[in-house]
């Protein structure tokens, strides 16, 4: 970098933020900017259809349109660090599932052509693309599953591993060929869960050149007691020791559900208990999000380490699949 061009402002990143929607923009915006959350992967879709999906969609193309509210539809890096520039928080659109292009792979384009920039394979349930991770039988990834993960790397978009089944995530990364992402999981070897990932898992999406998000959620970081803020930096720490604190960052996930959203998103009571839920304390809200590098610190890690763990290495990572 020569000397007059400008350093460019370093990134706080949320990899998962499903409430943060376009109808409760006013309730839960507040808190990602007094976290000083620059930048959020959005649920735009999961488990619905086209139709269902796409009117999330147009309703996020509307207000970034409109400027009504101070976000930014992001579809590169540079536009997340121009969303910082100008005092907004960058949105990247998201599915939790590829459900939304249902049997149609030329889906996948309009999708892409709206701004959607990273999707999961799979929820929790089997989809047309191979099983979720609260599957018995874990078939594995399907053949249109591959044929989705040529087209996502074709469109370069992010293929994210997170909810899938242990099968089928590892069949993924013999199958992609760009790095990979985890948007939202933590370490089954400190947290046995099927929503948790296994080392072999993590040592495959970091081979790739990938990143994992930690999960704020409580019942991936404890069971039987509180969550608190030290456990999610232990995963952290465990696959910065496992594979290199570049391929860490941060994926809250906090959510606000009821009992009709838990049975809609297929939750299972042996993992999941019905809400409310009380997140980790330290790390409640985003409101809190501030109190993760203060941690880090304290155990240790370096200011560079930090930077990374809190966006830069998602953007690294995103810029590499995404391009310029």
């Amino acid at each position: 970098m020569s000397a007059d061009q400008p350093v460019q402002p370093t990134i706080y990143l949320d990899a998962t933020a499903p409430m943060l929607q376009p109808r409760d923009l006013g309730k839960y915006l507040p808190g990602v900017v007094a976290g000083g959350i620059d930048a959020v992967l959005t649920s735009a879709g999961a488990i619905e259809d086209f139709r269902t999906t796409m009117e999330i969609v147009a309703r996020w193309l509307e207000i970034d349109r409109s400027s009504s509210e101070k976000i930014r539809i992001a579809r590169s890096v540079a536009d997340i660090r121009a969303a910082k520039r100008a005092g907004e928080t960058a949105i990247v659109l998201h599915f939790q599932g590829a459900d939304p292009i249902e049997d149609e792979l030329d889906f996948l384009n309009v999708f892409h052509a709206a701004g959607l920039r990273v999707m999961q394979l799979t929820y929790n349930s089997r989809n047309r693309l191979g099983d979720g991770c609260f599957e018995p039988t874990d078939a594995g990834l399907s053949k249109f599953g591959r044929k989705v993960i040529r087209r996502m790397e074709d469109l370069a978009m992010a293929v994210d591993l997170s909810h899938a089944g242990a099968r089928t995530a590892l069949e993924a990364t013999e199958a992609a060929t760009r790095p990979l992402v985890v948007t939202h999981a933590n370490a089954r070897a400190l947290l046995d869960t099927p929503r948790n990932i296994s080392d072999d898992l993590i040592r495959a999406v970091a081979a790739s050149g990938g990143a994992i998000g930690v999960c704020a959620a409580p019942f991936f970081l404890a069971r039987d007691k509180p969550a608190t803020l030290d456990m999610l930096i232990d995963h952290i720490a465990h696959i910065a020791d496992l594979v290199g604190v570049q391929h860490v960052g941060i994926g809250f996930d906090f959510a606000d559900e009821d009992a009709d959203d838990y049975v809609y998103f297929g939750y299972d009571e042996r993992y999941i208990p019905m809400p409310p839920w009380d997140f980790p304390i330290g790390i409640a809200s985003h409101a809190e999000a501030g109190n993760v590098a203060s941690a880090l610190k304290a155990r240790g890690f370096s200011k560079d380490e930090i930077t990374g763990v809190l966006g830069e290495n998602f953007l690294g990572v995103f810029k590499r699949i995404w391009g310029a």
